[in-house]
């Protein structure tokens, strides 16, 4: 569906979850609006940190949302959409990095973050450390990197990771083993960094 069908009120999706025990009038609904009214920050947040910069932030949001478009009237809880937008965030994420580590290996593309990875009141010593970390993370392939930004920044527990990267937990376990090896997170990332990408605002 193009994007501009999107605007058109019959164009939208509208989530109904059912309890256990059948329908109800109790039966809570989501429209498509709703759902991008409320997670859209979210997926934001969650995408400034894998991608590192906003050039392209706008870009993924939309392709979560229309891909969700696609796929809303297929989920039953809706407890579960969070986790459920967070999995495709990742999954288009991952195609992004991809696609840039190619550009730059061609020269098409340069190596930066984004300023608003970093609360505002970061120290400027706090600032070299988030632009060092990333261009490392610009080098490590895609789906490590994103491994290990949902495990270190993010905080993520490893069987979360493994749900949202669509794997199994000891790929997980294997890859953030091969990426620690390159980029240590004892070595890399202190309180005050961490609390400080945290802390940005998409």
């Amino acid at each position: 569906m193009p994007p501009h069908e999107l605007n058109q009120p019959e164009a939208r999706p509208r989530l109904r979850v059912v309890p256990g025990g059948g329908a109800s009038s109790a039966d809570r609904e989501l429209d498509f609006d709703g759902l991008f009214r409320r997670y859209s920050p979210y997926v934001a947040s969650i995408g400034l940190r894998l991608l590192g910069r906003d050039d392209e932030l706008d870009d993924l949001v939309q392709d979560v949302f229309l891909e969700a478009h696609r796929g809303l009237s297929r989920v039953r809880e809706l407890d579960s959409v969070k986790g459920w937008l967070a999995r495709i965030c990742v999954r288009r994420a991952v195609r992004r990095l991809r696609r840039r580590r190619l550009r730059a290996f061609l020269s098409l593309d340069t190596l930066k973050h984004d300023e608003r990875l970093i609360a505002p009141g970061a120290s400027p010593e706090v600032r070299v450390e988030v632009t060092r970390l990333y261009r490392k993370l610009e080098l490590v392939p895609a789906l490590d990197r994103a491994v290990w930004v949902l495990r270190y920044l993010e905080g993520e527990a490893l069987g979360e990771i493994a749900t949202l990267c669509g794997c199994s937990k000891s790929t997980v376990q294997r890859r953030l083993r091969a990426i620690e090896a390159r980029l240590d997170p004892s070595a890399e990332l202190g309180p005050r960094l961490v609390t400080s990408i945290r802390e940005g605002k998409p």
